[in-house]
Order: C-alpha cells, then structure tokens, then sequence
C-alpha cells in the first residue's frame, strides 16, 4: 500500500510535530511493506496569519501583538535570537518525517488533488484540528474532496476552535457529502463527534486517541547527552522539586505566589521572567522528553497534558476562558474525563478563584507517585487506535 498522511506538520508548534510524527511512525510500524508518507502540503495563508514566532507578529500580526513583541521584547532582549532558533530547530525536526517528495504550497485543492490521486492508495485525514476551517477557509482542503480517488480516512480528526453550530447550510450538506465518501470517520473529541452527528454523516464516528498517546518517548530522536549539557548551562537541579510550567506569566505568577523559592520552575515553550529556567528553544522531541524531569506540569496547552502524562508526570490543567470554551467541552477536559482524571481539570483566574484548592492538588501531585497509573491509563486510550489499524487492514 501507498499511505499519505494530511495534517498539520510545518506548525511552528510542538503537539502538531509530535502527533504527526507519532502516527507516521505507528502506521509504518503497523505495515512495514508499506510506502508510509506525511503528503507536505501547506497554505500560505495559515503561514501568514499564524505562524508562532513574535518576529513573524511584530510584521504581520495585528496592533495587539505588535505591542506583545515589544513588551516580551523588554523583558527578553534574546527573543528575536530566540525565535531564529526555535524556528531552525524546527525544520531539523521535519528531516524526521517521512515527507513526500513533492512539497504543494497552495490555499486550494487545485495542486492537491492530482497529486493525491497519483501518488497514493489511501489518504488519511488527521491528526489534530484539521477541520476547523476558520482561518483556511472553506472548501477546506483538509476535509479532502469527493474527486480524491484513493480510500479517504480520518484519524483523530478536529473541529476544535470552529463554532460548527453556526456554518450555514450550504456549507454543512458539502462537508457531508465529501465525510460520506470516507471509509473511516475518527474523531479526537466529543465535540468533532457532535460536529458530525449534527450534519447528518452516514458513517458514524469513531473514537480515535490523538496520536501522542500511544508515541515511545524512550525512543526519540534526541541526544540525551547534548539536552543534559543544556539543561546544565540553564542551571537546572535535577536534585531539587521541579514544576513545568507551559502557561503565560499569570500562571507563573500564580505558582511563585504559591511556593515561593520552595521548587524550581521551569518554563516551556514561552519565556517567562517569573521562572528559574527558561526551555522554550528546545526542538520539539526534546520538548517531548523533558517532562519527565518535572515532578507536575502545569499547563494550559493540550499536547503538553498529553506528553506530561505519556512520561508519567501528573499535570494540573488551567481552564481556557474563550468563547469556544465557554459553549464546549474544552479537548483537554475531554481527554482528562476519557482518563479518570476529572480533578486535574481547573478554572481560575490566576489570583484568588481556586487559589488555596489549587495550591493543595499541587502539593499532592508532587508527593503522590503516579507513575504506574498515569501509564496505565495512557496505555488503554492508545488502544482507541485499534479500531482505524482495523479499518485499514480491511
């Protein structure tokens, strides 16, 4: 078989590396005869409204985030340095994808299709928010198109951040004429299986775990060695109690208000000033391996609670207060009630709401070993993969 994955991989953006880079390597391992490609396709317009560094903001973001780049600027003079890196680190990292050969930089489905139609015998959709066609804009190209020949799958598909209660008509009636045309409809999250139970797909959809859960992170591309050395020269104490961190610096203020010098913080991802160390320039596999030198993370971020968990490490969830979230099931409560782990998930607003309650499911993250059971746990949602290895097969 010739298997073409479509999602999103040249995200500047961690999760999106790794769920890209989980499931190639699961597909590849599950049919080893197999040619097992991620189809590099991309959209200049996602490239230039959402391309996460603050260099990229301050040129073509909105007034807003210019005045964010000149604020984090004051507070980190490096950033723009920073930035440089980060992004570098990246396009290392695409070098362990197995990527197709022809790369198709398009807003359409013009280039796609052919493309698709020639090169490959089944095409799956996914992972990660793929269906959210705010920014992309629609006829979304990742929701495929009736004229792809070869057999169309998704996998842990997302509508997450769209308010698919209100797309017109139209638009609903053409994505359910393109989905019933798939031979398999799998869904990351309760609401994406709303989304297609609401436009009336005759397939019915499938749960299917984001691909992280069922990733190896003891087999990473990463030189322990080198990440060692760096973690050193930022001055991290694997010896002392360590908190990650994956939030903005109201979340660190928060928990500086909480133990004061009591345990090393560690920011990821973002710079903050309020954290003893700073890891936002680490390549995303090193980013998916250093978790297990905290002892809780605390995040706001989906991927981050599914590789803290995945090394082990319990996490305390922060609420997003967006307007999606105020009408939907946020996918990291989705995830932590899928677990059992409903009392990980807060709301605060990072001063006095849940402050002492928070505080205390902290300590008790920190003292109780829950190694085993965060293990166990990740290891029976990764089974939700089964059911599209099967689909395949067939």
């Amino acid at each position: 078989m010739r298997i073409g994955i479509l999602t999103f991989h040249r995200s500047i953006n961690n999760g999106a590396v790794m769920q890209c880079y989980s499931l190639s390597k699961r597909l590849k391992q599950e049919f080893p005869d197999s040619v097992v490609e991620v189809v590099d396709y991309h959209m200049p317009l996602i490239e230039e409204n959402v391309y996460d560094t603050s260099f990229h903001h301050y040129f073509r973001g909105s007034l807003k985030h210019k005045l964010g780049f000149l604020i984090n600027l004051r507070k980190n003079v490096r950033l723009i340095s920073q930035d440089r890196k980060r992004k570098a680190s990246f396009e290392k990292a695409l070098t362990e994808l197995p990527l197709s050969k022809q790369k198709i930089y398009s807003n359409n489905l013009t280039d796609l299709v052919p493309y698709l139609n020639s090169s490959y015998d089944i095409v799956v959709a996914g992972s990660d928010a793929i269906w959210n066609y705010s920014v992309r804009g629609f006829p979304n190209p990742y929701f495929l198109a009736k004229e792809v020949k070869p057999k169309k799958l998704s996998y842990a598909a997302s509508c997450y951040g769209m308010n698919y209660e209100s797309i017109p008509e139209w638009q609903k009636k053409e994505i359910k004429e393109v989905l019933d045309t798939y031979s398999f409809l799998g869904t990351r999250d309760s609401e994406s299986e709303k989304f297609l139970k609401s436009i009336g797909c005759v397939i019915p959809p499938v749960h299917t775990c984001d691909p992280t859960a069922f990733l190896n992170v003891n087999d990473l591309p990463v030189d322990v060695n080198l990440l060692n050395k760096k973690l050193i020269e930022r001055g991290f104490d694997k010896a002392r109690k360590t908190i990650g961190i994956m939030g903005n610096e109201s979340m660190c203020r928060m928990i500086r208000r909480m133990f004061g010098d009591q345990f090393q913080l560690v920011s990821l991802y973002n710079y903050n000033s309020l954290c003893d160390i700073n890891l936002n320039d680490l390549s995303p596999f090193e980013w998916a391996y250093v978790f297990r030198f905290f002892n809780v993370t605390v995040t706001t971020f989906f991927h981050g609670t599914m590789l803290s968990l995945r090394n082990g490490v319990p996490v305390l969830c922060i609420a997003l207060e967006t307007d999606y979230a105020k009408r939907h099931i946020t996918k990291v409560a989705d995830v932590l009630h899928r677990l059992d782990l409903d009392n990980l998930y807060w709301t605060t607003d990072f001063d006095r709401l849940n402050f002492n309650e928070i505080r205390q499911e902290i300590l008790n993250l920190i003292q109780t070993d829950m190694y085993e059971v965060l293990i166990d746990k990740m290891n029976k949602e990764a089974l939700s993969v089964n059911s599209f290895l099967a689909a395949i097969k067939n």
